[in-house]
């Protein structure tokens, strides 16, 4: 019997690898250069990652692997890289390209926006400062005399060989 389940595990630890190899195995016959350097033009919307079409490492990305089998077919018809790039956005919109086009405002505000905000907080902050901000107002004829009966023990501690801290004991 112990031969027998030996052998019995052997082959239901083959058919695993097997079924685990032919579920890892992809037609990688499509990912040509081409492919690669368009889609890296291209962002992966699968929502698992933030990589491009062209480097998504996702074992059948819902998103990467129709749009690298899109890219395959249109460079078989001969369409250039820019072509299948537009004709993919004109799909789906800008939110395709894994980089948005630097034109416009938007890339200059970009880079200045956040010295304005960074001003104008700072502004902000010290007109509040400037605002709540109030004058010393001279110490009443109690505080005077507080501060009198209290000089004298003030002067003692100030006057010894070194600091002491609260919780020690001087010996």
């Amino acid at each position: 019997m112990p031969v027998r389940l030996k052998r019995f595990n052997l082959r239901l630890l083959i058919a695993f690898f097997l079924g685990l190899a032919a579920l890892v195995a992809q037609d990688a016959s499509y990912l040509s250069s081409d492919v690669i350097r368009v889609g890296g033009k291209l962002a992966c919307r699968c929502g698992g990652c933030r990589n491009t079409v062209g480097d998504c490492p996702m074992l059948r990305c819902s998103s990467a692997d129709p749009l690298r089998h899109r890219i395959y077919n249109l460079k078989a018809k001969g369409m250039s890289d820019g072509d299948i790039v537009n004709e993919i956005v004109r799909e789906q919109g800008i939110v395709a390209l894994a980089s948005p086009p630097g034109r416009g405002l938007g890339p200059i505000l970009t880079w200045v926006m956040p010295g304005i905000v960074l001003a104008i907080g700072f502004l902000t902050y010290s007109a509040f400062v400037r605002r709540i901000r109030k004058t010393a107002e001279p110490l009443s004829a109690v505080d005077e005399s507080l501060i009198e009966r209290y000089r004298s023990q003030m002067d003692r501690e100030l006057d010894d060989d070194g600091p002491t801290h609260v919780g020690s004991k001087k010996r």
